[in-house]
């Protein structure tokens, strides 16, 4: 299995992240259909569809409204 990183939005919608590739897959350099979870990083914010099409329901947060929607990401 190979492995993800997942990321969990406060909207709870989730993304994956390719980390890593699973011995059999490596020799190919193709992710297998099989996903492990390496780790889950929770984010405070919402996704950017909920963002787009519920923007009441998930205002910006107040650093990034002050910085003029330019938030930094790591």
């Amino acid at each position: 299995m190979c492995k993800y990183y997942a990321h969990a939005f406060s909207c709870k919608h989730m993304s994956f992240t390719f980390a890593r590739y699973c011995n059999p897959a490596s020799l190919i350099q193709t992710p297998c259909n099989k996903k492990q979870i390496w780790h889950t990083i929770s984010l405070d914010e919402a996704c950017d569809e909920c963002n787009l099409w519920f923007p009441e329901r998930y205002p910006r947060p107040a650093v990034a409204a002050a910085a003029g929607g330019k938030s930094k990401r790591l």
